[in-house]
């Protein structure tokens, strides 16, 4: 049988696993945390494998491979050593940015700074979603191309029908979990090809010792490109951008706690460093076998040559599914991550602050399916967009790399700053690509090794001068912003003491036993559902709708702990600086208030006796309204 059927036949099999796994997580979905982040339920294995998988395309191996041939070991610099090393740092930072409850970049910058600086961040964040996105259509468009000469429409819906369908279902669980499949997959790709290359190297009598001695000293030395200063330069240029990818602070956010978190992203790099070693292998095969290419197309087209030269077509059909799975592992990561933003920080934040918490359920289904239809009919009518990409990347880091970590740890930082930062950085970085591209006609770093990727370092330290002094020239930031990010002021603001409850009451056993727990490593999950019932007053039946922004309004006036750092559609009831572990009050549906809270395990107690603060509280507020809050059973 020809390889062609043989891969049909296998894409059947592989799309019916990937259906599963979106049906089976779709029924652990009732709210948008559920839909975005799983339900902040994932553990470190998960949330490795998936890290990895996200960060790893057909692009990326085809890529790699090539570079390791043209450029040799110092290539690292470039590509390998970013990937990795950005994996690292952001878990070495990860404890920071669990503890705030957000579920994109933009909402949790609005919770540091201002309202105003949440929208252009989504739409920065949004744009590099597509691009990269359109990278793994192309990419897969390519390698089916290639080894059947498919028409890239059709390899392009395949892959665009088969994303939308298990993600739109089955929403970031989804995601995490067809990840771990696509990078066993990946990974089998990945050794496959480098025992090939080295093997049929060894049946040309050249062993991987004699391939390396004869690839030169100059092709391993690491530091080939400018010696240690040109890899700062690179890492200085590169990593930030990495860093500040929302993707893997997605995961933070969907982890189970702080150290799921943290191992998971240790396991990435790992994972990551596994898949590069085998590039280099097959790079060191590939020029045992092929003269050396002149181009990085070139380079990069010989990884599917040897496959399409040496395997037989069962082979070729199961490989070129591996080849899927690597492109769909980043396509469902990042159709969700600029889906997220549209959804949570556009369209709940400012079109439809009012929707429920199931309307928003239905919003991000189709979201999903209209971030894959963007990306795939963009990859229908180009053929690379690398450039774009690079391009759109260096914009966003130069704009909001220094905003949002600095605002993790630097307490001086205000919304000032981080906007101008925002300018600074983002128009710095047009103006040099726009003379790169219209007046300069070659690269920048031409003119200086400074200047690499397009003039990146001179727009990220505008941006941090920018950022730093307008800070310092401006009126610091009100304590209750600081609170959720430094806990010395939390506990200037909220106080040490908790107040005591009546725990022999009827209303709070009534409470406590409704409250619904469920343990995730060493925080818990509470939940309490509130029925909305209208009371009469004079014999007459009053209004069964909540004006819901009139009633957050009244309850944050008669209750000062209530505050909506983020609008009305989320409010939290700020007791104490792990804002995670604050209750945190939704609009459910018409007739029902969702009350959350996520604690530490020394704090489970406390925080259940809070939700009944929360449900007394809403209860007053309630009754202006024409109503009552009655515990749902």
């Amino acid at each position: 049988m020809d390889a062609y059927p043989m891969f049909l036949v296998f894409l059947a099999i592989y799309l019916a696993v990937l259906t599963g796994i979106g049906l089976i997580s779709s029924r652990r979905q009732k709210s948008v945390t559920d839909f975005w982040l799983a339900g902040r339920e994932l553990g470190a294995i998960t949330i490795g494998f998936s890290a990895a998988s996200s960060w790893l395309t057909a692009s990326a191996l085809l890529l790699a491979t090539g570079l390791f041939l043209l450029m040799g070991m110092s290539s690292i610099w470039v590509w390998v050593f970013p990937n990795i090393a950005g994996l690292i740092i952001i878990a070495a930072i990860s404890g920071r940015i669990k503890n705030i409850p957000a579920l994109t970049q933009p909402e949790l910058m609005e919770i540091r700074y201002d309202p105003v600086i949440r929208a252009p961040v989504a739409v920065a964040v949004t744009i590099m979603m597509i691009l990269f996105s359109v990278t793994d259509f192309i990419g897969f468009k390519l390698v089916l191309g290639t080894f059947f000469g498919i028409d890239p429409f059709f390899a392009v819906a395949i892959m665009a029908a088969s994303v939308a369908f298990y993600v739109s279902i089955g929403g970031f669980r989804a995601v995490v979990w067809s990840d771990l499949l696509q990078y066993l997959l990946l990974a089998g790709l990945a050794i496959y090809v480098a025992t090939l290359s080295l093997g049929l190297s060894a049946q040309k009598g050249i062993s991987l010792a004699s391939a390396s001695t004869a690839l030169g000293s100059d092709w391993w030395n690491v530091l080939a490109m400018g010696g240690l200063m040109g890899a700062l330069v690179f890492q200085l240029a590169l990593l930030p951008g990495w860093v500040a990818e929302q993707d893997p602070w997605q995961k933070i956010w969907a982890s189970r706690d702080e150290r799921a978190a943290r191992r998971g992203l240790i396991l990435g790099a790992f994972l990551l460093a596994l898949i590069y070693l085998c590039c280099l292998l097959t790079a060191i095969g590939l020029s045992a076998l092929y003269p050396l290419p002149a181009a990085e197309v070139d380079a990069e087209m010989l990884y599917l040559k040897i496959i399409g030269d040496n395997v037989s077509p069962w082979l070729l059909a199961l490989l070129t599914i591996c080849f899927a799975a690597a492109s769909m592992s980043c396509t469902d990561t990042f159709a969700t991550s600029g889906a997220s933003c549209i959804s949570r920080d556009l369209i709940q934040r400012h079109l439809w602050p009012t929707a429920t918490m199931r309307e928003m359920l239905v919003v991000n289904r189709l979201l999903v399916v209209i971030m894959i239809a963007i990306s795939a009919a963009i990859a229908l009518n180009v053929n690379s967009i690398m450039d774009a990409v690079i391009i759109a990347t260096v914009i966003g880091t130069t704009s909001y790399f220094f905003p949002i970590i600095g605002g993790l740890y630097w307490r001086r930082a205000t919304k000032w700053g981080a906007l101008a930062a925002l300018i600074v950085g983002g128009t710095t970085q047009i103006l040099l690509i726009s003379y790169e591209i219209f007046w300069l006609r070659q690269p920048l770093d031409s003119i200086s090794p400074f200047l690499t990727e397009h003039g990146v370092l001179v727009g990220l330290s505008l941006s941090a001068i920018s950022f730093v002094g307008v800070s310092l020239a401006t009126k610091p930031t009100e304590d209750i912003r600081l609170a959720p990010f430094f806990p010395d002021i939390a506990l200037r603001v909220f106080g040490s003491g908790v107040p005591r409850i009546d725990k022999e009451s009827s209303r709070y056993k009534e409470i406590m036993s409704q409250i619904e727990e469920k343990v995730a490593g060493n925080r818990s999950h509470l939940h309490l559902y509130i029925d909305l019932v209208p009371v009469r007053a004079d014999g007459a039946l009053m209004p069964e709708a909540l004006d819901w922004n009139e009633f957050v309004k009244r309850l944050k006036s008669m209750h000062t702990l209530w505050f909506t750092p983020t609008g009305s559609h989320i409010v939290y009831r700020l007791s104490q600086a792990d804002l995670l572990s604050c209750v945190k009050m939704v609009r459910g549906d018409t007739s029902q208030i969702w009350l959350s809270a996520e604690p530490k395990s020394e704090q489970r107690m406390r925080q259940r006796e809070e939700l009944c603060f929360a449900y007394d509280e809403i209860q007053d507020a309630l009754l202006e309204f024409g109503m009552t809050a009655s515990v749902r059973t």
